[in-house]
């Protein structure tokens, strides 16, 4: 017996009695380490679910890909084996490309996103391409406002970045859209990258600022932020088939936790971002904010990858358009 089915076969009773309490269990998973957003905020939330339903739904949270890695845990989804899975929003993309939306370039803001008719209606919308297996979003959580973070070359005007080999988070639109400003994109996995950077093998990352003070440190000795570029979030995945299968003061319980994580996680997790920028100029390092006329010219330039998204799917532009038009973002 593998490692894996050890822990379903020890873990995913479906109720087991102690005392007069019936108790079921549920299996949480994601690729992010336990320190690093937004592992300590999903902690928060089993605990916070077993809290409402008075140790009656208790979770089990397998961080760091113990258990699966994002892409395993949502096509694990409705097998049983898992009923949350968080995360990074581009994953999604491999499901449905449609569900990109919500990781273009230049489009969703973080005041949209804490716009709770924004918020729900754009989590509507990604579940409409959600149709493969057993896969519900019950909302977004706040990765990180992504920043370039170089490993000796200042970025000081958009036209610095032509030639830099750059590792980069995202599908095949972010891809594309740095390829318009002269970036050659490299994948590898987030623990790679320090290696990378100091080797030579990339001249930078773009990744949050945890990624600079927990992964790369002192190899990047630059961290610029083009505002607006890209606000990387994570989805709170729920094995469908599981959730509407509860009793209603169950799946209350669980969406009131939700509620209340996404209130809370997305004012923290800003202040968060900036004392760990703020740890590292003191470390040393250099951190600026792109001027307006730099930015402009990279939301110009990244036009034409943007369009070629909405010009393949104009049905899910306009549904966020209207989105826009409904909720006054």
């Amino acid at each position: 017996m593998n490692f894996k089915k050890q822990i379903f076969s020890g873990l995913i009773a479906a109720s087991f009695f102690s005392g007069a309490v019936a108790q079921e269990k549920f299996v949480v998973t994601s690729e992010v380490p336990i320190k690093t957003n937004p592992s300590p905020y999903i902690v928060e939330f089993v605990d916070r679910v077993e809290e409402l339903t008075g140790g009656e739904l208790i979770g089990e949270y397998f961080e760091a890909a113990r258990l699966y890695t994002d892409t395993e845990g949502l096509a694990a989804l409705g097998t049983g084996t898992v009923q949350f899975v968080f995360p990074v929003s581009t994953r999604l993309e491999q499901f449905d490309p449609r569900s990109g939306i919500v990781n273009l370039p230049f489009m969703i803001t973080y005041e949209q996103m804490r716009d709770e008719c924004f918020h729900n209606e754009v989590t509507s919308l990604v579940n409409g391409y959600m149709s493969e297996g057993s896969m519900k979003i019950l909302g977004f959580l706040r990765t990180a406002e992504l920043i370039f973070l170089m490993a000796d070359d200042p970025i000081n005007a958009l036209e610095n970045l032509d030639g830099k080999k750059i590792r980069l988070v995202g599908g095949k639109v972010m891809q594309n859209a740095m390829r318009s400003v002269g970036v050659s994109p490299v994948s590898m996995a987030a623990s790679e990258m320090a290696v990378a950077m100091s080797q030579g093998a990339i001249d930078g990352a773009v990744t949050s600022p945890a990624g600079w003070a927990h992964v790369l440190g002192s190899a990047a000795d630059y961290g610029i932020l083009f505002p607006g570029m890209s606000l990387a979030t994570s989805a709170i995945a729920v094995d469908d088939d599981w959730y509407t299968s509860l009793p209603v003061e169950y799946k209350d319980a669980i969406d009131t936790a939700v509620n209340e994580l996404i209130d809370k996680q997305w004012v923290e997790t800003v202040q968060k971002d900036e004392n760990l920028i703020n740890q590292m100029i003191s470390k040393g390092g250099d951190y600026s904010v792109m001027d307006s006329d730099e930015t402009a010219k990279m939301k110009e330039k990244f036009s034409d990858a943007v369009s070629m998204f909405t010009s393949r799917y104009p049905e899910v532009v306009r549904k966020y358009d209207a989105i826009v038009d409904k909720c006054g973002s």
